[in-house]
């Protein structure tokens, strides 16, 4: 696998150090002080911070509050050195923050139906972190209020149900930035309010991955969720004794492509569609089945792209 280029972004800088023991330069204190506020520190913690220029107790805790967010070493000291540290604080705190990668890929190798069902490549006029219309700009952290789903990532990336281990070597191994990953991690078993607030909170700070890292992370959800729906089939028709059933490797692949993303939703009646898959059913009648059930047919946008695809 080639290596994904990191290239460290511009953004403010320290001339001298600024917390324990640091140079303390009254301005940049100030400046760090100010930035600390913005990214939410009082509204995440309850405690205040004046940014008066002077390095006081209330200051270098919330410098130790952000280094143990970002799971830095919480010493209190910044460096003009620490520009991971700094990406964080200006992603935070960018006004009026927009998408940087405008133009990319957004095609997959496997899963196309549910990467273009699970969000959207451009941000409307509400507050990024705050989106409530579906579909989510996707490439920032986004909290989906169906099905009870946790903080969501990319295309479908949903950390409710996962181990903070699980979360943190998926994101590294898309090549998301390690600061971003360890922040995401504290997502892990987060759902409703929760994971809400963690988004709202937390959200900035992570800010946006690139359609690469989107891609990359997509793909190795859905591989995960192709062995569960292999699962999921066997299961079913199992349960349902269907003589001579289908064995799922020959079953039409976009037929099982649309199963899987059924999956996504939580398919109360998957049983249903492993029937008229099993059986050799024909695309219409999964169609038909999509169209008709009133569990899955409340998502209308996301029944016309499965749609679209079977009727290919």
């Amino acid at each position: 696998m080639s290596q994904i280029q990191q290239t460290p972004p511009r953004v403010f800088r320290l001339i001298s150090s600024v917390g324990d023991c640091g140079a303390n330069d009254p301005k940049e204190v100030q400046k760090i002080q100010q930035k600390l506020i913005d990214a939410g520190y009082v509204v995440a913690t309850g405690r205040s911070i004046n940014p008066n220029g002077r390095c006081d107790v209330d200051t270098l805790e919330a410098i130790r509050w952000s280094q143990r967010l970002l799971h830095l070493t919480p010493t209190g000291l910044i460096n003009p050195t620490d520009i991971w540290f700094m990406q964080a604080l200006e992603e935070v705190t960018t006004p009026n923050w927009r998408p940087k990668n405008v133009s990319g890929s957004l095609h997959v190798s496997i899963g196309q139906i549910t990467f273009d069902a699970e969000g959207t490549d451009y941000i409307t006029a509400v507050a990024p972190f705050r989106q409530q219309k579906y579909p989510f700009f996707s490439r920032i952290l986004h909290w989906p209020p169906v099905g009870g789903s946790g903080v969501t990532l990319g295309r479908g990336y949903d950390m409710g149900n996962r181990s903070a281990g699980e979360i943190l070597s998926s994101l590294m191994l898309a090549g998301i930035e390690e600061y971003k990953a360890q922040i995401c991690a504290k997502a892990a078993g987060l759902k409703n309010r929760e994971a809400d607030q963690f988004v709202k909170v937390y959200g900035p700070f992570v800010g946006e991955i690139t359609h690469q890292q989107q891609i990359r992370l997509f793909e190795i959800a859905y591989r995960e969720k192709i062995e569960y729906g292999k699962g999921v089939y066997s299961r079913q028709v199992e349960k349902l004794k269907i003589v001579n059933a289908v064995e799922w490797n020959s079953l039409d692949k976009v037929i099982r492509d649309a199963f899987i993303d059924t999956l996504y939703q939580g398919n109360i009646t998957a049983k249903q569609m492993v029937k008229i898959m099993a059986q050799g059913g024909s695309r219409q009648q999964i169609i038909d089945y999509l169209r008709n059930d009133s569990n899955l047919g409340n998502d209308k946008r996301r029944t016309i792209i499965r749609v679209r695809n079977l009727q290919q």
